[in-house]
């Protein structure tokens, strides 16, 4: 499996598909900052101005974009940027939702911006250091689409199931929206492939056959020495390559692996703490104990009582 692969299935990537919309005429929406996820905006129709005030950041969003903003940031949509914005409960309550989940306001008979809205979350890990190294918005722009094509297909089989009302539609859009979701990522991935972070991690040739090795085997003994010989770089050029494109060290990123999977197995399996241990490297169970205690703050069976 690709290192990006391996890390998507980590995370636990789902999405949450709310409404479609159909705003015409004049319109403002504010919508507050919610930590805990990502929130997603496809335009399937017409356009609209989006700001981020944090960013400091105000841009056009037109038809056949998609606008990812995570650690879900407040943010304004406006038809116009000079419209002023009503709060999201004042705007839903002057809007009229129809039986197929379409948010309607505004005179219908003007023209219509369309969204497809929703979020995502990351059940198995949203402090990774993949997700920590994304911007805190990707918005592709529909011309960047254009190597592919099925993208533009995508998009529009989204929006004819987010309007259709038939049965298995919304979870249709969920499952769509989380391709949708993994392109704009790679989008994203080239076009700041000249820039520090995860991403070049992953993209560089030498250090991404160690994180596979990492994902593939985290119960086998690693080290430098070890993980250095996968890349074919020396012990130093690898530590000092890795720490300069992901801000952490090899072995850093090691231990946070190895503790994720501990969770996940911890909170999914019945392995014992000690088996748990060694299935994630640690044969010494003591150390493996005051390690997960220090990094995650409760011990190996306070997490499995808290988390089960």
């Amino acid at each position: 499996m690709d290192v990006l692969s391996d890390i998507l299935d980590k995370v636990q990537l789902t999405s949450s598909y709310w409404f479609r919309t159909s705003f015409a005429g004049d319109w403002g929406i504010n919508l507050p900052k919610e930590d805990n996820f990502a929130r997603f905006h496809i335009v399937t129709h017409g356009e609209f101005w989006y700001e981020v005030p944090k960013l400091k950041l105000k841009a056009l969003a037109e038809q056949g974009d998609i606008l990812i903003l995570f650690k879900g940031m407040e943010h304004t949509m406006t038809s116009a940027p000079k419209i002023k914005a009503e709060t999201a409960v004042e705007f839903r309550a002057k809007g009229h939702l129809t039986e197929a989940q379409v948010l309607e306001y505004g005179d219908q008979s003007k023209l219509k911006t369309n969204l497809v809205c929703g979020h995502f979350c990351f059940n198995g890990g949203p402090d990774h250091p993949f997700l920590n190294s994304l911007p805190q918005i990707v918005h592709v722009k529909s011309v960047e689409n254009a190597h592919s094509p099925w993208l533009a297909m995508l998009l529009s089989i989204v929006e004819h199931e987010a309007k259709s009302a038939l049965p298995g539609s919304n979870a249709l859009v969920r499952k769509l929206t989380e391709i949708i979701f993994v392109q704009a990522l790679r989008i994203h991935m080239h076009k700041a492939n000249k820039k520090t972070g995860f991403f070049r991690l992953i993209e560089n040739p030498q250090i991404s056959k160690t994180l596979e090795a990492i994902h593939q085997g985290l119960e086998q003994k690693w080290g430098l020495e070890e993980l250095a010989e996968i890349a074919g770089m020396s012990r130093t050029n690898y530590s000092v390559k890795f720490k300069e494109l992901s801000g952490m060290t090899p072995l850093d990123y090691l231990t946070y692996c190895r503790l994720e999977k501990a969770k996940q197995l911890l909170t999914e399996s019945s392995k014992s703490v000690p088996e748990v241990s060694e299935a994630v490297g640690y044969p010494a169970h003591e150390h493996f104990q005051k390690l997960f205690k220090k990094k995650i703050g409760q011990t190996p069976s306070a997490y499995r009582k808290a988390n089960s």
